[in-house]
Order: structure tokens, then C-alpha cells, then sequence
């Protein structure tokens, strides 16, 4: 797989975490890394997960984030996918992602 960034911005009330390119097993880690960063110290209420331009998602990808998810929960904050291709849409319903916590839009 190919190389993996990842990104963060805070706008406002939401902070949006961004996959560019392949999360396979070695971004696992940074991105749940970026997520508990994002959860837990940004202040903000609301964390989006931008997979808009993640090209493949591996197992351990989808472990990080349901990961994020629970940490989330357990933090109070909401958090939503958004821009998951239809393949990763439904791995991470399979995986037990709430069918709410995938959004179309950042709104």
C-alpha cells in the first residue's frame, strides 16, 4: 500500500481529521492517534472523520477507527464518518458502526 497523511483542522465547533491516501496497517496507529487527539484534547464537541480521499482502508484501519468511536462515546463527543466509499461504508457497518454516525456532509 501506498503511503498515508493525515491531517487535522479545527474550524469553529468541529474538528475534522482527513485520511490522503491508503490506511493500511502501519497509519493505523497514527491515525487513532490523531483521533484521541482530536477527542480528547481539542475542546471541540464534534469530530469528523474525512475519508473522502482515502483510497483503502485495512482491517487495522477500521479497528482505529471504531476505536476512535469508543473513545468518543466514552468522551461525549459526537462522532461521524463522512465521505466513505460505499466498500468502507459498509465494513464499518459490519464492524458495528452506528448507520447515524456515517454522514454525507460536514453540516
Amino acid at each position: 500500500m501506498s503511503s498515508v497523511r493525515i491531517t487535522e483542522r479545527d474550524t469553529l465547533d468541529v474538528v475534522v481529521v482527513e485520511v490522503h491516501g491508503d490506511l493500511g496497517p502501519a497509519a493505523a496507529q497514527q491515525l487513532r492517534e490523531a483521533l484521541v487527539r482530536a477527542i480528547r484534547h481539542s475542546g471541540s464537541a464534534r469530530v469528523v472523520l474525512d475519508l473522502e480521499r482515502a483510497h483503502a482502508i485495512a482491517a487495522e484501519g477500521l479497528g482505529a477507527i471504531v476505536a476512535g468511536v469508543d473513545v468518543a462515546t466514552d468522551s461525549g463527543v459526537l462522532f461521524h464518518v463522512r465521505g466513505a466509499r460505499p466498500t468502507a461504508a459498509e465494513a464499518l457497518r459490519d464492524a458495528g458502526l452506528a448507520p447515524g454516525r456515517l454522514a454525507p456532509e460536514l453540516t
